[in-house]
């Protein structure tokens, strides 16, 4: 641990500075928060970066290396000091450091402790394998190699990536400030996500309390508030674990026994995947469904584009917030309407979906905003107005990722079908139970005018708890066909839609447990509430003990180096793609073996960022929009391999421009006819060879 300790602390420095860069923008934005937004500096300064440099690349301005990436901080820094320069803005400036700088140390150290804390728990399983770690390495690995963007495909020799790549940009700027390798990087950036996610779920709860608070302030009450929401957002899961593990017991014994022994003994019958596969599973039906959450995506540790819009989509949530709170009387909130625009482009570009789920939130709020001081048909008028400049901005900042993405759904299919009600309240009925009475108490407050005590906060909170019931009830309704088919058909939608929807409450509850303090004013009533809330924290609190454990192990330390894995599998292959990765630049095509998704095929287009002339098969067929060309192209890099004409492997082999051919393990196990005396045939050259493992050039 103490050997991986330089580079967490280095990673950590890296996004430390770059996070001061933004910080008279914070500053300016989040006036009115407690802590100043200064949590978000991080990302925000990440995302603007990243932003710039993929624009610029676009366009073939500036190429994606350090020195452009230095020329485009330089560049910030002059305009801090330029914005600075006015008096009144530099002594504002100063004396929020000075008055807040302890509310900065804070958030600070709780950021880097569970950096630390998780990248310890990814070094006792860091391997960069299973499920879709080489997809997400891969797209790290191919924008670093890249010169402009957009980035290709590692997996489609000749095409840029067609899925959302941003957050992964944003992995490969951070990597390459801080010249740490991506094996590693990888897993400092599941744990960077982590720690973000959890001090920017307690900056934002926190604040909604304080704004509710202000005139009553207690410091101590606005902390609480956003570690409960922080704990149950980062690490929570649902209640699904107790319901399992109660299941058993009942069946063990044939009653529900409560005391330790038996408990224990259920509990070692639970496996924690099940919580995230319980419709359709539990039991076995025809409607395979997906309803995962934060912990689970930060314990398997996939780098996927519904994990690393977490701290995207919570700073909007922020934003839109703190804007509304400092706006002024005029009609039209320029400032949040220029920033919804542009962080809502950027958290499309991460996980598309996220820019309709939180287009819906911008809604919600900004409707039970202006029906504090408005009538019906007025705060509509607003809220479509609002809401049209918003998706023009929206439009506008997507734009030059929109020009080479190929949307891959295929249209709103009707739900046929359901899930039952009991397993939705298994799932969600502990955040219904801590939030719905407060929903209800706002709801019935709008009603009758009763408005004189109701805060933004308030508004906020009903806009969080009203979208993300939405989302639960949307694929009851209907989904978004894709490529995901008959028992798994609306799999996608109820996954990309519940898993922001448990976001949401969890930012929401730490705030309503303290507003309905306030409200309740029967003690019977309110320790009645208390209780509940209690019970269903700890509940959902369980989790991460089962995930967390089964998981990891905690048997051997083994390091963050998420590639050393492959040394004791395929030791020459490991050994040749560390060779490919020193000695080989720009990003020429290498040929490899096609393979199934999910496996260990691809795995040097993915450990290398070379395209490939074809990778994982179905995921191409997602991304390609269907079957024909990514079959194609796998049947020619077989007759690449087995076929016996020289002349058909030349004209492929020019087609696509390969210039280098890889033979290792993969290869001699998909295409069993395969001699590699055909490449010397062919003029290649051998430039590395190790045990059974070579690498020709052409």
């Amino acid at each position: 641990m103490f050997s991986d300790l330089r580079f967490i602390i280095f990673w950590w420095f890296t996004i430390f500075l770059l996070g001061t860069v933004s910080l008279p923008l914070v500053f300016a934005v989040f006036k009115k928060f407690w802590d100043k937004g200064y949590i978000f500096s991080k990302i925000i300064s990440l995302s603007l970066l990243t932003y710039i440099i993929f624009v610029f690349g676009i366009i073939k301005v500036l190429p994606f290396t350090n020195l452009s990436l230095s020329i485009i901080i330089i560049l910030s820094l002059i305009a801090d000091f330029l914005y600075l320069n006015k008096r009144n803005r530099r002594v504002n400036f100063l004396h929020a450091i000075k008055t807040n700088y302890k509310s900065f140390i804070f958030e600070e150290l709780l950021f880097l402790i569970i950096l630390i804390a998780w990248s310890f728990v990814r070094g006792f399983a860091p391997n960069i394998e299973g499920l879709e770690k080489y997809m997400d390495w891969g797209f790290v690995n191919s924008a670093l190699r890249s010169t402009y963007m957009p980035p290709a495909d590692m997996w489609f020799a000749g095409s840029p990536i067609n899925y959302y790549y941003f957050g992964h940009l944003i992995v490969a700027v951070i990597t390459k400030l801080s010249s740490i390798p991506s094996s590693i990087t990888y897993n400092l950036a599941v744990a960077t996500i982590c720690a973000l996610t959890f001090v920017s779920g307690f900056s934002l709860t926190s604040n909604l309390t304080f704004n509710f608070l202000k005139k009553k302030l207690s410091f101590k009450i606005v902390i609480l508030s956003g570690l409960i929401s922080g704990l149950l957002l980062t690490f929570g899961g649902n209640l699904q674990a107790v319901y399992k593990i109660a299941s058993i017991d009942i069946k063990q014994n044939n009653h529900l026994d409560l005391s330790k022994t038996a408990l224990t003994r259920a509990a070692t019958g639970y496996w924690y995947p099940d919580a995230t596969r319980f419709i359709g599973y539990d039991p076995d039906t025809k409607d395979k469904t997906i309803h995962e959450f934060p912990v689970y995506s930060f314990v398997v540790a996939d780098l996927h584009g519904h994990m690393n819009d977490i701290p995207i989509i919570l700073l909007f949530s922020a934003v839109l917030f703190a804007l509304t709170l400092s706006a002024s009387a005029k009609f039209f909130n320029i400032p949040l309407i220029i920033s919804s625009g542009l962080i809502l482009s950027i958290a499309y570009m991460t996980n598309a979906w996220d820019f309709a789920i939180y287009g819906l939130l911008f809604g919600f709020f900004t409707l039970f905003n202006f029906l504090l001081n408005n009538k019906f048909i007025t705060a509509m008028n607003k809220v479509i107005s609002h809401g049209l400049l918003v998706i023009a901005a929206w439009y506008l900042f997507s734009l030059p990722f929109s020009i080479n993405f190929v949307p891959m759904t295929e249209g709103l299919r009707v739900s046929d079908v359901h899930s039952p009600f009991y397993q939705l309240f298994i799932l969600y009925g502990g955040f219904w139970l801590i939030t719905f009475p407060f929903a209800l108490y706002s709801i019935y407050k709008l009603i009758n005018q009763k408005i004189k005590n109701f805060s933004l906060s308030d508004t906020f909170v009903l806009g969080l708890i009203t979208t993300a019931t939405l989302l639960i009830i949307i694929p009851e309704i209907g989904y978004i066909k894709d490529i995901y088919i008959y028992d798994y058909r609306r799999a996608n939608t109820m996954f990309k839609l519940v898993y922001e929807a448990f976001i949401m409450y969890s930012i929401a509850a730490g705030y309503v447990l303290f507003r309905l303090n306030q409200a309740f004013k029967n003690k019977i009533v309110l320790n009645t509430y208390r209780f509940v809330f209690l019970l269903i924290f700890l509940s959902q609190m369980i989790y991460p003990y089962f995930a967390i454990k089964s998981f990891y192990g905690f048997k051997e330390y083994q390091g963050l180096d998420g590639f050393t894995y492959l040394k004791n599998i395929y030791p020459s292959n490991y050994t040749a793609i560390n060779w490919i990765n020193q000695n080989i630049t720009g990003q020429p095509v290498i040929l490899e073996a096609v393979g199934d998704s999910y496996t260990t095929f691809d795995q040097v287009s993915s450990a290398t960022g070379l395209p490939t002339i074809e990778g994982w098969l179905v995921h191409e067929w997602l991304w390609r929009g269907g079957y024909d060309k990514p079959g194609a192209r796998a049947e020619e890099v077989r007759k690449v391999y087995e076929a016996g004409s020289i002349q058909e492997t030349k004209s492929i082999l020019q087609k696509y421009n390969v210039q280098y051919i890889f033979v290792g393990a993969k290869e001699y196990e998909k295409y069993p006819n395969l001699n590699p005396k055909k490449f010397e045939d062919l003029g290649a050259k051998l430039i590395f060879e190790t045990g059974a493992t070579r690498v020709y050039k052409i």
